[in-house]
């Protein structure tokens, strides 16, 4: 196992970017923030109710460390979920962000790189490796007796690499979640400069040349093979939009 001491410079850092590099190469172990140190104490001045003892306790501290991942994988699907909604909602507003100036541009790239960081180590999380130590049962049934000493040594010695274990992969989910928080913050920071920008995309305009194909609202529609007809005064139709001017009323003279 690949251990990253804590000690050392950017070490949660290393260890993150190890863990999201493993979602890339399935299978590869990732590291830990320290490495067990080996058991090396001597049972022979226990009893067998004290052999018991550690043996039960052991096997309660390995079902705690599997009881903890499965409650840490628990935490990292509700991460990914929230970081999916978080690149889904960056990708909705890129052309927004792009098009009210350079300074929201570049708030959105970091923003979207840091939510694809929280997606990365919450998708490791739930796939990658995760070492834990065992009592092999063969082992323990070829090895010298007595049995129960061998298997009180086992348990007292494999429950360091549980312990390692669950320490980095909670630190790695802190990470993932203050990554998931500072990439909402800084586009909640840019959101009210790119809610008022126009969209990239133009409404097409209608073609001010050709024949218009609207009609005002005033005019009504006539057939050109049927021309309106008006009557004329001798009683026969007329052809024409031509409307003649009234008859002068008739005068009476007086003598």
């Amino acid at each position: 196992m690949r251990v990253i001491s804590a000690d050392k410079r950017f070490a949660e850092a290393r260890v993150y970017g190890y863990y999201v590099l493993a979602v890339f190469r399935p299978g590869v172990e990732v590291p830990t923030f320290g490495q067990p140190t080996d058991f090396t104490d001597s049972l022979d001045g226990l009893s067998d109710d004290d052999r018991k003892t550690v043996i039960e306790e052991g096997r309660r501290q390995l079902d705690r460390q599997l009881a903890d991942l499965e409650k840490n994988k628990s935490r990292a699907a509700t991460m990914l979920t929230v970081g999916l909604a978080e690149v889904g909602v960056l990708a909705a507003g890129a052309n927004r962000a792009f098009a009210h100036g350079p300074w929201t541009g570049i708030g959105w790239i970091v923003s979207a790189l840091l939510a694809l960081l929280a997606l990365g180590g919450a998708v490791s999380l739930l796939t990658s490796q995760a070492v834990f130590g065992r009592t092999d049962t063969r082992a323990v049934a070829s090895g010298p007796t007595p049995l129960q000493q061998q298997v009180a040594f086992g348990y007292a010695d494999a429950v360091g690499w549980g312990e390692e274990t669950i320490r980095t992969r909670i630190t790695v989910l802190r990470d993932g979640v203050l990554l998931a928080v500072a990439s909402a913050v800084l586009y909640a920071l840019i959101w009210p400069f790119i809610s008022g920008a126009p969209s990239q995309k133009s409404n097409p305009q209608p073609s001010t040349t050709g024949v218009s194909t609207t009609c005002p609202a005033t005019c009504t529609p006539s057939s050109p093979s049927n021309p309106p007809t008006r009557t004329s005064r001798s009683g026969g139709p007329a052809r024409g939009l031509t409307s003649s001017a009234p008859a002068p009323a008739p005068s009476t003279q007086r003598p």
